[in-house]
């Protein structure tokens, strides 16, 4: 019966085994003539300005004609250097996605071009108990010095709402000193003069809540 039903499937059977041999000639001759070029890829999710580690890369091989000319060849090239932005797992490095890193990144390249970074210092009784964290969203309020009785719109006043705290600052012993602040240049310079008369205190924005920073009170001014 096996005998038979191979008799009758013969032509069958011999079209496929051509197939395959015609495939089998067809990939190692081909593999021949397509170059590939070994790139290295992110093998896991990399936030911005982290530093890379081994474990961050892996190396795969790519069709030359597919490879970007920015890519980086060899994972020895990126050890201790820093992402510029988000690499997604299999994504191919390039030479803009990273930083030496003899060039470590400081916070100037987290602050946007059209605003300017300021230190606002402030002890942890004037700034929520010291309870804030880069990200947070604060309003700056002035009060003026030597201000012996609180009248409305002259003893305090909001210098500006939604201010994004790029950093917190510590001292040697770990106390609370005060944030660094994003904020466009009219506005840090306001800030300057306000430090000069009075203090500034934080307050602690939901993270919900509307705005994104800017926002000057210029009807008090310092000295006023």
């Amino acid at each position: 019966m096996l005998k038979s039903l191979l008799r009758k499937h013969k032509p069958l059977l011999l079209a496929l085994a051509l197939g395959l041999s015609v495939f089998a000639v067809s990939y190692n001759l081909l593999s021949a003539y397509i170059k590939t070029e070994k790139v290295v890829v992110a093998s896991k999710y990399l936030e911005p300005y982290q530093k890379i580690s081994v474990s961050d890369l892996k190396v795969v091989e790519l069709p030359q004609k597919t490879v970007h000319p920015d890519s980086i060849r060899s994972p020895e090239m990126l050890i201790g250097s820093y992402t510029l932005c988000p690499l997604f797992p299999g994504q191919i490095v390039l030479a803009g996605h990273v930083m030496s890193a003899g060039n470590q990144p400081g916070i100037a390249i987290e602050i946007p071009s059209e605003e300017r970074a300021i230190f606002v210092p402030a002890d942890a009784s004037r700034a929520v108990g010291g309870l804030i964290n880069p990200g947070d969203r604060v309003d700056l309020i002035w009060s003026q010095r030597g201000t012996s009785l609180y009248q409305p719109g002259d003893g305090a006043v909001t210098v500006m709402d939604n201010a994004r705290v790029v950093r917190v600052v510590h001292d040697n012993s770990g106390d609370f000193r005060g944030v660094v602040i994003a904020a466009p240049p009219d506005i840090c310079e306001a800030i300057a003069g306000y430090l000069e008369t009075g203090n500034i205190y934080l307050v602690l924005v939901p993270w919900d809540a509307p705005g994104d920073g800017g926002t000057l009170n210029t009807e008090v001014w310092p000295g006023k």
